[in-house]
């Protein structure tokens, strides 16, 4: 196999055999199906760069470029305005994996001699691109070789690629956006959070907009945000048209209330209305959680009456599997299933086949206490109630999945002495913050330890008295290190690399973990200095501070 790595830097010879020059890049301006190249950059020492234009090659390889003419009747070529660049251009730059829904950087470029044609087949986004362009190859190969393993090789057909814009910072598809609009929402949701801004808003422009409201809810808050402010008022009331009133508040919920004001007016009034009355609920609570696309009966209905609304409300409904049933002035009296509205006679009440004794929320419950209620009754949805018991809404079990997530990686954060919502862009000072606490008991608890030691210890005679101060050194050492792995295993769960794990480690976590070493060595000599162990506090903070 052939790679731009493999071309680049290497001699350009003419046919007498005198070396022009070196090849710094290669030119093309068809981005088909696999894309011919046209030209290569010339660059000659003491001299400007000039194009050789491809018919003038005869052959390309690891070793060089050789022409077909001498010097002296060499043409050169122009640049057109919609030349690319393979180094400059696409090198480095991002692509969507469209097989592992995630941007990806191009580390090479594969070619393909195609009779005497050289053509653009592929993109390498594995490691073995970037040993190719460090001349570390085979060494690596080689070795990896000895140790029964290999390196494995990532190449993406470049026929995946198209809608090259080079003015932007990256390159931002590898896939048509048909392509990417037949992706589960979820797995859009993913490309579109590792896009750069600009290329997202370039792809979010090509997506009709109920594509984008089914991605919109698998975005990060602060995403959903970013997202609805850089679109016009119209089209971000169109794209929140299509969402259900829960999600359609939680994507306004994070915005200025004078813009999600004006989106809303904007809206169809009866849509509009919904999501206002759920934006004045906390996120936390029942009432923020639930969704008013429910179905609810009057009792005075039979059960003939009653399905056939059931034909005409489902549609726009979340849930169907429940029917609920409120009083004239929109109480609940109970809940209906479908096997007992199918079963029961045409002209009989609903009165008499609803269930009275229905498990149900306030609108001001805490999220966690609603999801601990649908999970010990096995329910598909809970109904919240306001104070005078009228119902407002339901909450799901898919909102409840998205609550057991967030709570469980809090309290795991907790533990880990990390932020209290797990956020990997806290600053290495807000880790402290948060660990500090841990770090102070668990340094009481050693230095206890250390006292009684001292206590009933007779020193003798080659004793060092800084071996007392072991079970403090201990302790440390396992609250540090179980931190930095809670912390770890949080961003594990939330599938994160092990390229972004080294890059949290060390933007983050090392950072924190030298300043928690260095305050545990302070509290190690501090402690030493005023129990008077005789031994020199600075030598124990130093050792202290090496141990951990």
């Amino acid at each position: 196999m052939l790679f731009l790595a493999h071309i680049l830097n290497r001699p350009v010879v003419d046919a007498a055999g005198t070396r022009l020059g070196w090849v710094e890049d290669l030119v093309l301006t068809d981005l088909g199906l696999f894309p011919r190249i046209d030209a290569v950059v010339l660059a000659r020492r003491g001299r400007g760069a000039i194009l050789i234009p491809w018919s003038a090659v005869r052959n390309a390889d690891r070793h060089g470029v050789h022409l077909t003419e001498n010097r002296e009747q060499l043409d050169t070529a122009t640049v057109k305005e919609e030349a690319i660049f393979l180094r400059r251009d696409i090198l480095d730059k991002q692509v969507v994996d469209i097989h592992g829904r995630k941007v990806v950087r191009v580390n090479d470029l594969q070619l393909a001699p195609i009779d005497s044609e050289l053509r653009l087949v592929g993109a390498d986004i594995g490691v073995g691109g970037l040993l190719r362009r460090l001349s570390l190859e085979r060494p690596v190969r080689a070795l990896a070789g000895m140790v029964r393993t290999t390196v494995p090789d990532r190449v993406i057909p470049w026929n995946y690629i198209e809608n090259l814009e080079t003015e932007w910072p990256s390159v931002h598809l590898n896939v048509s956006y048909r392509r990417l609009r037949e992706l589960p929402p979820n797995d859009l949701a993913d490309v579109l959070a590792q896009l750069h801004p600009d290329d997202r808003d370039d792809v979010v422009s090509h997506f009709d907009d109920e594509t984008l409201a089914e991605a919109l809810p698998h975005l990060e808050d602060d995403l959903q945000a970013e997202m609805i402010l850089a679109m016009t008022d119209e089209r971000a009331s169109d794209i929140i048209e299509f969402l259900p009133p829960d999600e359609a508040a939680d994507v306004l919920g994070d915005i200025s209330e004078e813009r999600a004001e004006r989106i809303l007016h904007l809206m169809e009034p009866d849509e509009a209305e919904d999501v206002r009355e759920l934006l004045r609920y906390d996120d936390d609570t029942a009432g923020g959680r639930m969704t008013t696309e429910y179905i609810a009966l009057s009792q005075e209905m039979t059960a003939q009456q009653a399905l056939q609304a059931l034909r005409e409300m489902a549609p726009d409904a979340e849930m169907i599997y429940y029917v609920y049933v409120t009083d004239p002035g929109g109480r609940l009296e109970g809940v209906l299933s479908l096997r007992d509205l199918i079963t029961a006679s045409d002209d009989t009440p609903l009165a008499e086949v609803t269930r009275r004794d229905v498990v149900s929320a306030h609108v001001d419950d805490d999220q966690e206490s609603v999801a601990r209620v649908l999970n010990r009754y096995h329910l598909l949805a809970v109904p919240v109630l306001d104070g005078d018991g009228v119902l407002r809404g339901i909450v799901t079990v898919d909102d409840v999945l998205d609550v057991l997530h967030e709570e469980s990686e809090e309290d795991l954060s907790r533990v880990a002495g990390s932020t209290e919502e797990g956020d990997e862009f806290a600053t290495p000072l807000e880790e402290v913050s948060y660990r500090l606490p841990w770090l102070l008991a668990t340094a009481l608890v050693g230095m206890a330890v250390a006292v009684l030691l001292s206590a009933r210890t007779a020193l003798a005679d080659g004793i060092v008295p800084i071996m007392l101060l072991l079970p403090l050194v201990l302790l440390l050492g396992v609250q540090l290190g179980g931190q930095g792995a809670a912390t770890t295993q949080v961003a594990l769960g939330e599938g994160a690399s092990l390229g972004e794990i080294l890059q949290l480690q060390l933007r983050r976590l090392w950072v924190a973990g030298l300043v928690m070493s260095v305050l545990a060595a302070a509290l190690a000599g501090g402690f030493v200095w005023l129990a008077q162990l005789g031994t020199h506090p600075v030598a124990v903070a130093g050792v202290v501070l090496l141990v951990l």
